[in-house]
């Protein structure tokens, strides 16, 4: 049976990062930022798990004519933002609850080895 779940890869921009896939393979959210090499991506993930009450997400949009994202901050730093834009808010405040809650029962033991596009 298919779950929800991580996947860290190397980006195109020579760094590793990580998305989280839904149970059908749709990237729910992404890190915020590229990491040098896969302990510190690794790292960020458990991070992003333990600290994930401590959180907060806010939802925006560039300029008024932008479409919508959200993004997940602990303090100043944002730990993970929407794969994709939306066309209203409430489709990103309601994309952003769902990577939250699916995020919170995700296992992050076994974290998946690195996979090269």
């Amino acid at each position: 049976m298919a779950v929800a779940r991580f996947q860290i890869y190397r980006s195109t921009d020579s760094g590793v990062t990580w998305r989280f896939l839904s149970a059908n393979n749709r990237s729910l959210g992404q890190a915020a930022c590229l990491f040098d090499d896969l302990d510190d991506c690794s790292k960020a993930l458990v991070e992003l798990r333990a600290r994930l009450t401590d959180t907060a997400a806010t939802t925006a949009r560039e300029t008024p004519s932008q479409l919508w994202s959200w993004r997940v901050r602990l303090g100043s730093t944002d730990l993970a933002v929407s794969s994709r834009k939306y066309h209203r808010r409430v489709q990103a405040q309601y994309a952003c609850r769902s990577f939250l809650g699916l995020v919170a029962t995700a296992t992050v033991a076994d974290l998946p080895r690195v996979v090269h596009f």
